[in-house]
């Protein structure tokens, strides 16, 4: 490179940031959220524990933070944050549905420029029977429409001993819609191990990976609403076939059982802009400053 190049970067810093990315082959990368669950109990400055409207689905009623005295807050110990479902609900003198956990972010996410991506690792511990669905999620609905988007991971149990999860889309649709579900496998695929699971929210597509590796592609207008990053463990009913299973039916508290749902940690971060669009940007920001120079 000649000296007059360097010393058009040494003029125009904002053409410089682009270029020194793109030769030195890293680009940027920030972290908008993280909790590595590494307290005594939920930061619920980052997570809140929801109640009221939307919070029984399938057969499952979400748990509040307390019921009748009793502390209900996920438990947090070890590095980890324990999502549990039990078949007796307290809150239901019917004993006719479950009792359920979900966490969501305060903060909500958009895909910006370059995307986001959105990752978490967990596990079901042990060997959970059938029936049961661990979800992590993007959630955006809009209060004045009912219109929502929203990309799934979802761990069906029905799959303990497959080799399979469930992935799912919705972009603008009513919660009469199916979206856009599709299973992905992997052969060496173990839900009741700890797993890196992966959403990339990217401006023209979604992605997912597992473990680094990606599993499912889907171009298409993508999600603009901003959104919420939700985990949680449940009961669906009927209408989710792929997720019920007769064998798993509420109980009274005699006869309750738990299952857990796991979490490492969560993990939102721009995804980095890809080097051909640094290289566009940069050339478009000379073009703008040599036009300057001759005005």
């Amino acid at each position: 490179m000649n000296k007059s190049f360097f010393t058009i970067l040494s003029k125009t810093p904002l053409l410089a940031l682009p270029l020194l990315l793109l030769l030195s082959g890293n680009t940027y990368s920030a972290t908008l959220f993280f909790d590595d669950f590494n307290g005594s109990s939920l930061d619920e400055t980052a997570w809140r524990l929801p109640t009221g409207n939307g919070t029984f689905f399938g057969r499952t009623q979400i748990k509040p933070p307390a019921f009748n005295g009793q502390n209900l807050r996920p438990v947090v110990v070890g590095g980890t944050v324990t999502l549990q479902l039990d078949t007796y609900n307290a809150s239901d003198p019917s004993n006719n549905s479950f009792w359920g956990q979900e966490i969501q972010t305060r903060q909500t996410f958009l895909p910006g420029a370059g995307g986001v991506s959105i990752e978490t690792r967990m596990r079901f511990p042990g060997t959970p029977g059938p029936g049961i669905v661990g979800g992590f999620f993007t959630w955006g609905l809009d209060d004045n429409t009912g219109i929502r988007d929203e990309i799934d991971v979802e761990l069906l149990t029905n799959d303990l001993n497959g080799d399979r999860f469930f992935t799912n889309l919705y972009n603008d649709d009513t919660f009469n819609d199916p979206g856009d579900g599709g299973f992905v496998s992997n052969s060496l695929f173990d839900m009741t191990q700890w797993n890196t699971y992966e959403i990339r929210w990217l401006p023209d597509r979604i992605q997912w990976l597992l473990n680094g590796a990606q599993v499912r592609e889907q171009i298409a207008v993508v999600d603009n609403n901003p959104s919420e990053v939700r985990l949680n463990i449940w009961a669906p009913d009927e209408g989710f076939s792929a997720a019920y299973s007769t064998a798993l039916q509420p109980t009274d508290l005699a006869g309750n059982q738990q299952y857990q749902l796991e979490v490492d940690y969560v993990r939102v971060s721009s995804v980095p802009l890809p080097p051909a669009l640094l290289l566009f940007s940069s050339a478009l920001l000379l073009l703008t400053w040599a036009g300057r120079r001759h005005t």
